[in-house]
């Protein structure tokens, strides 16, 4: 018997198998879980069709053990020829050196043509281009106050005889050949009086609200112990300590920048004389506050 009728015999058994039992190829086939096409490629003996003898192994073998028919797997995957390996790879040196440049290229023209894009996609709005703007408050330009304006000079006419400036009396004496020791003295009181006209000096303030600002007082007063931190407003420490109660420590306003508090129930913060309501700033017993240039207070994290 040949090989084709060894094939065509092993394929009818199994569709008589099959038929036999009631099944068709459809429910078989989601069963073990086989395509259709090989099912029927199966019947048909058409094993090439399943591909390398492997394949044909398990798919056959699984089929045949299922409808309980006998098959020579290994004779059968012993007819079959393996497909045939075809390598893609360029055997040549310039082959291969073509075929890398090539997908080179790709990769770089892809990249050129994708990144000018996200770049556009990042950078431009419906409104326009994106502004980059900075997270640091911008500093406050404070005008400056003008010059106070001094007074004009004025000419005044001064009811005194105009006197001619005559060089010293010895030096003009001492030309004519006349000793000046023999001649009487000069009395002061008959020089005529020249008024003093100095002019008066303006000195013009830009401080203004500094100096409001350096007048204000910042008292502490302890009915309990209570430990204080005072912070300069350069953000240095300026003082540290634990009060006792009934101690009071005043400050200069305008050098305070921050103060932390430990004991709010045992302490007054009084600015000016006025006592300062600690509330917004309290968190348990402990307050933090910073004082602003309008004389309020305002929280400030740990």
């Amino acid at each position: 018997m040949s090989t084709a009728e060894q094939n065509l015999g092993l394929a009818a058994r199994l569709r008589a198998a099959r038929e036999a039992q009631g099944l068709d190829i459809e429910s078989l086939g989601r069963e073990l879980k086989i395509p259709q096409a090989v099912i029927e490629s199966i019947e048909r003996g058409e094993w090439s069709r399943l591909g390398a003898p492997v394949f044909i192994r398990h798919q056959v073998g699984r089929y045949s053990r299922r409808l309980g028919v006998e098959a020579d797997l290994d004779d059968l995957a012993s007819n079959v020829r393996s497909p045939e390996l075809r390598s893609h790879v360029p055997a040549s040196r310039a082959g291969w050196f073509v075929d890398f440049s090539a997908r080179n290229a790709a990769y770089v023209g892809g990249s050129l043509l994708v990144l000018p894009l996200v770049y556009l996609a990042l950078t431009f709005t419906p409104s326009g281009p994106a502004q980059v703007r900075a997270l640091d408050p911008e500093p406050q330009t404070v005008a400056a106050a003008p010059p106070a304006l001094l007074p004009e000079p004025t000419s005044e006419v001064l009811d005194t005889p105009s006197t001619t400036i005559a060089p010293p009396v010895s030096e003009s004496l001492a030309t004519e050949g006349v000793d000046a020791a023999a001649l009487p003295p000069v009395s002061q009181d008959t020089a005529p009086a020249v008024p003093n006209a100095a002019p008066t000096t303006v000195v013009a303030s830009l401080t203004g609200g500094s100096m409001a600002a350096s007048s204000q007082s910042l008292e502490l007063r302890f009915t309990a112990d209570s430990w204080i931190e005072v912070f300069g407003r350069n953000g240095g420490t300026t003082e540290q300590f634990l009060a006792r109660a009934g101690e009071n420590r005043s400050f200069n306003a305008a050098e305070v920048g921050r103060v932390t508090v430990g004991n709010v129930e045992g302490t007054e913060v009084l600015l000016n004389g006025s006592r300062m309501n600690l509330d917004a700033v309290r968190s348990a017993n402990v307050a933090r506050f910073a004082l602003s240039s309008d004389g309020s207070i305002e929280a400030v994290a740990r």
